[in-house]
């Protein structure tokens, strides 16, 4: 066996090893019981060069609301257009309400090897211009019957 001494990675994209500006986001909403199946609940505009670092999602317990996706679309002022909707968070049942310390990850669905991508990168863009933004949104897929209060924090490291 040979001993290891030396950097994990020389790829750009682990760049942040020492360290970067971290961004801290959140918000809360309410699910209501009229809303409907593929109902987007835009949570934050994020900028293109942003790395994902951590979402946690509380909610309350929301009857039927059984498919709730996390993933990037352009922004409503761009034309509102789906990116990808599940590359965060895909098929999650959420109807059994999700208490603090028992938060759902928004990250579950992404890759191992996409850990340290940029948003652009994972809205599958080629590169992003320094103003390029993109809106971090969940889909209910099944929105449910019930009504309650869905809480969501996300953090990112925030790229030059």
């Amino acid at each position: 066996m040979a001993v290891i001494n030396g950097y994990v990675s020389e790829d750009t994209k682990n760049v942040f090893n020492r360290g970067g500006e971290v961004v801290v986001m959140e918000t809360q909403f309410e699910v209501a019981a009229a809303d409907t199946d593929a109902s987007i609940y835009r949570l934050f505009k994020v900028n293109g060069n942003m790395i994902p670092v951590q979402i946690e999602i509380n909610c309350d317990t929301i009857t039927g609301a059984t498919d709730y996706d996390l993933g990037l679309y352009e922004t409503l002022e761009n034309g509102g257009a789906v990116k990808d909707a599940d590359i965060l968070m895909d098929g999650v049942n959420i109807s059994g309400g999700k208490a603090m310390g028992s938060e759902q990850n928004g990250l579950s669905s992404l890759a191992i090897d996409a850990i340290g991508d940029q948003i652009f990168s994972l809205a599958g863009d080629d590169q992003a211009a320094p103003e390029m933004e993109y809106d971090l949104a969940l889909t209910a897929n099944t929105v449910g019957t019930g009504s309650g209060t869905v809480a969501v924090r996300a953090i990112f490291v925030k790229s030059a």
